[in-house]
């Protein structure tokens, strides 16, 4: 994918992350290398998952968008909310449907009757419509070969646009920044705990293990594209290694630090209440800022008699307390 984008055969995502903070896969069993299908289904199933794909998908749409399911439960909930719910027009398509009314489907999704295509592990294969726009995830997945698969139906660059007579990498690039199609959206739902297992964006990107959780932090707050991924990595990894390198100084440290301690003695309790004493002088000279309990005898009974206000009121506490002391 990072080839294909190199070289101007693929149009460049914008990756976000959006968790659902309700969806826990921590008891999901893993079969043949991705979540248990049975199990995954019931997790996805339950209400609060489902509304709150609706919502991530409301929020995130631009253009022709598909939504990828776990289960038809879940399709079918997802096209009645949107369509009911959230004002979006969706259609739906599945394994078992009819073809009339799948092929149905997908004529009002191309001509742009519907904006949202809530798919049950249909479109993830052999589904072509470049002009798709935004991908949103809903099915969780482990593996690297079903995300690319889902993630290759909106890759295509719009016709004409890099297939011509004479093309170079720089070219198509080109070509494609100038396109009504500069890139796409890549929405991949999260657990609300950022699942370390799920396979995103970030993962298909990043290699580092440490960084890459670092960036995902960053991805559910804005999309991020593969560059701002690769510098984000940069500054995670530069960090990393600074945060090691004090570690290693540390380790070879010996010895104690030098230089003088200065401490000073507070009396923080007067009557059940903080003490007079820890307030700082607000008054501008010699005196400026110094706590109360330190000030002389003969600047608190100054004060007291040439001020007002709160300030006054400060220098009389501080007189009685001492007075208390004395007594």
């Amino acid at each position: 994918m990072r080839w294909a984008i190199d070289n101007g055969w693929s149009v460049p995502p914008i990756c976000k992350l959006a968790r659902v903070e309700s969806l826990d896969l921590s008891n999901v069993k893993i079969v043949g290398g991705d979540f248990h299908q049975q199990q995954l289904q019931t997790e996805l199933n339950k209400e609060a998952n489902l509304q709150r794909l609706c919502m991530i998908t409301a929020e995130e749409l631009e253009g022709q968008t598909v939504l990828f399911t776990g289960s038809v439960f879940q399709m079918h909930g997802a096209t009645h909310y949107l369509n009911n719910n959230y004002g979006i027009s969706a259609v739906e398509v599945w394994g078992t449907q009819p073809e009339e009314e799948r092929n149905e489907a997908l004529r009002k999704f191309k001509s742009q009757e519907a904006q949202v295509l809530v798919n049950c592990q249909v479109v993830a294969v052999g589904f072509d419509y470049p002009p798709t726009a935004t991908l949103v995830l809903g099915r969780p997945t482990r593996s690297r070969s079903f995300w690319l698969q889902c993630v290759g139906r909106a890759t295509r660059p719009l016709p004409g646009t890099v297939d011509y007579a004479g093309s170079t990498p720089e070219g198509r690039i080109a070509r494609i920044a100038n396109s009504s199609k500069r890139h796409f959206k890549i929405v991949d739902c999260t657990t609300g705990s950022v699942d370390h297992s799920i396979i995103t964006a970030i993962d298909m990107f990043v290699s580092d293990g440490e960084v890459k959780e670092r960036i995902k932090k960053a991805a559910h707050e804005k999309p991020l594209t593969p560059e701002e991924i690769a510098e984000l990595a940069a500054q995670e990894t530069a960090k990393i290694a600074a945060a090691q390198q004090i570690e290693e100084m540390r380790r070879a440290t010996q010895g104690r630090g030098q230089g003088a301690v200065r401490t000073e003695d507070i009396d923080i309790r007067f009557q059940g209440k903080r003490s007079p004493g820890t307030y700082r002088n607000p008054l501008r000279g010699k005196f400026h800022h110094w706590p109360m309990n330190k000030l002389p005898d003969f600047y608190i009974r100054w004060g007291t008699k040439n001020t007002n206000g709160w300030v006054r009121q400060l220098f009389v506490r501080e007189e009685m307390r001492r007075e208390k002391q004395t007594a």
